[in-house]
This record gives C-alpha cells, structure tokens and sequence, in this order.
C-alpha cells in the first residue's frame, strides 16, 4: 500500500499515511450529501410526507453543508484546531442515523440541518489538512482526496436504497456508520501539534490576499460545477425525449462523465504540481467551451464520447481552482476553501432549477445551452484568476 502511496503522490516530506485518512474520511463526508437524497421515497413511503416536504429535507440538508462552509472556514482559520475533522464527521453521522430514526419533520430536518453542519465544518479543514500532508505534491494529494469524495458519492444511494427497500429507512440509517467509523479513524491520528496557529516568524514579511485571484478562481469554479450538475440532470432526459435513445443511455453516459472525472481530478493535479495550474487550467476551460458548444449538436454515440471528455476537463478545472482560490488568500486558506468548495457547489446546484424553467419552455436541449454559456463563464473566469502563474 505505501508503494501505491508513493507512486501516486511523489516527492518528498509527503505525510501520505494522513492523506490516506483524511481520504478515507472524505467518503464517509461526501456519503451524507449522496445518501440523503436517496432517502425520499422513504420519507414519502415510511413517514407519510408527501414529495416536496421530502424535497425541503433533502434542501436542509444541502444548504447547512454549502452555505455554512465559508463560515466554518473563517472559523477555522481562526481556531486551527485538527480536532475539527473528526467532530464534522460525527456531526454528519450522527446527524444521518438519527434522520432515519425519528419520525416528525420538524426533528428530521434538525438533524440533517446538524449533518449538514457537520460536512461544512470538515471540508474546508480536511482540505487544508490535506494540503499542509502534501508538501510540494498539492494536486495529486487533492486527486486522491477528491477521489474519496467520488467514491463517497456512489456508496450513498447505493448502500441506503437496498437497505431501505429489504429492511426500512431504520435500516437505511446503518450507513451512518461510514462517516462516524471515519471520524474514529481521524480523532485517533490528531496530531496535537496543529492545535494552535502557527506563528509567523520574526521579520517575515505576511504574503498579501490577492482578493481579485481568489474571486475569479471561485467564479471559475462555480461555473465548472454548474455545467456538471446540469448535465447530471438533464443529459439522461434529452437522450430520451430529444435523441430518443433512452433515459439508460443517457445515465450511463452520466456514470462514464463522472468516472472520467475521477480519474481527471487525478491527472489535473499531477499535471498541475509538474507544470503549474495555469496551462492546466488554461487547456481545461479551453476545450470545455467547444465541447459544450458541440453536445447540443451530436448523435447518440458522439454525445456518450462527449460526456466522457468533458468529465475529464471538468475535473481539470474545478480542483485546481480551487487550491489557486486559496494561493489567492494564503491567510484565510480555510474561507478560501469554504468558498471555492463548499458555497460554489452550492450555487451550481441551484442553477438546475433555473435550467429547469428553461427545459420547461423549450425542451431538454435548452439545459445543454445553458450549459455551454456556464462553460463561457468558466473560461473566462478560470483565464483571468490563472493570468499569472501561481
């Protein structure tokens, strides 16, 4: 396993025992943002709500985890305390048992407002964390972080829905044990040394926020994150009405996207610490447009290879935007983070519902549109935060 490590992320001075953790942890973060949409038709079948007030628990949920992770950055630039990380992963776990186990609405939202608290707090500490393991191989570090965050993602729904199906939501509620076994894992590998601020030393001189940087890279990567969940969305529906290839056509063209940018996140890091961000990002928001521009346009099969690729250059551009977001604001690394990672995503899911309106007036074709103009956004949002190297 430390061969693999090394391989993976090269160099020297690289803590790739505590990226593996906080690898691990990321899984069992980014399960409670997976699982807890995947627990409505529970809600609706086991707690007799109706659709929407699912639909509102799902949003508590998703806004505590992206709305309070700028919050929970600035605080833990203040505070610099590694014990942090494992509490947002309890919080997340606990939160996500007790939601399948208690039955009134009100108590159910509490405790996924609580979860999604509970993520806010671990992603931007666990990101700086990550970083600070690294040493000079941020981007493959991040890659292999992300790629935690990845496989969190696929365990949610396919773990809760055939629990919940054969046993009950209570039952569903066991994959709570993820996050929590992951917070276990951190609070034992807390190195009481990262408790406190590290101190500047005498007569350095404070490196500068460069605020416009850290404003487009976010910018950037908000776009990027838009195109993505808007393709998530609506490709599997305008493979079926527009295309009239099928909704599992499409969706598995979505799973090919999403794989691709597992493995993209990957290679854009390892690039981006060989070459720099800046001809990393520069490639990725350059291809992105044309490739937007074109799906709306394609065939069946093109469409499938389209996705792929542009799974690929999504991931090119969103993590690395995110560590020139926080290049951009050395002394607020955490807000940086909070920002980049946890609101920008925030946004970009919301632009589904805007995309939705358009779909409604004049059909699936029009989100692919959309998209293509968000990839315009990205390429000149990611251009001017990459104008210099970083």
């Amino acid at each position: 396993m430390a061969t693999v490590l090394e391989r993976v992320i090269p160099g020297e001075d690289v803590d790739r025992g505590r990226v593996a953790r906080l690898t691990i942890a990321h899984a069992g973060a980014d399960l409670f943002q997976a699982a807890v949409p995947a627990l409505i038709p529970f809600f609706v079948a086991e707690r007799g709500m109706t659709y929407a007030d699912a639909g509102l628990l799902v949003l508590a949920g998703s806004l505590a985890s992206s709305v309070m992770q700028p919050l929970a950055g600035v605080v833990g630039d203040r505070v610099r305390a590694a014990w942090l990380q494992p509490l947002g992963l309890a919080l997340a776990g606990g939160g996500l048992l007790a939601a399948t186990m208690l039955d009134s609405f009100a108590a159910i939202a509490a405790a996924l407002l609580l979860g999604g608290l509970g993520v806010a707090i671990f992603h931007p500490e666990a990101f700086r964390a990550t970083r600070a393991a690294a040493a000079a191989s941020p981007g493959a570090a991040l890659g292999v972080f992300a790629l935690g965050g990845n496989i969190g993602f696929a365990l949610g729904p396919s773990l809760v829905v055939p629990l919940g199906a054969a046993y009950g939501i209570e039952a569903a509620g066991a994959v709570a044990v993820i996050p929590l076994a992951g917070a276990l894992l951190l609070g034992r590998g807390i190195d009481s040394g990262l408790a406190e601020p590290v101190p500047d030393e005498p007569g350095a001189v404070p490196v500068p926020s460069d605020w416009r940087t850290f404003g487009f890279a976010t910018l950037g990567a908000t776009a990027a994150a838009g195109v993505l969940f808007g393709l998530m969305a609506f490709a599997p529906v305008w493979f079926d009405e527009t295309l009239g290839a099928g909704v599992g056509l499409g969706s598995a063209a979505v799973t090919g996207m999403l794989l691709a940018g597992a493995v993209g996140t990957y290679a854009a890091g390892a690039l981006g610490d060989r070459h720099g961000r800046r001809p990393v990002v520069l490639v990725s928001v350059l291809a992105l447009v044309p490739l937007s521009a074109v799906l709306p346009l394609a065939g069946p099969l093109l469409a499938v290879a389209l996705l792929i690729v542009i799974g690929l250059v999504l991931e090119g551009i969103f993590y690395p935007l995110v560590i020139v977001a926080q290049d951009g604001l050395p002394r607020h690394a955490g807000l940086a983070a909070g920002m980049a990672l946890g609101l920008s995503v925030g946004i970009a899911a919301a632009t589904t519902s805007l995309l939705g309106v358009l779909v409604d007036a004049n059909g699936p074709v029009a989100a692919l549109w959309g998209c293509a103009v968000m990839a315009v956004v990205a390429l000149g949002a990611g251009a001017l935060a990459v104008r210099r190297p970083h």
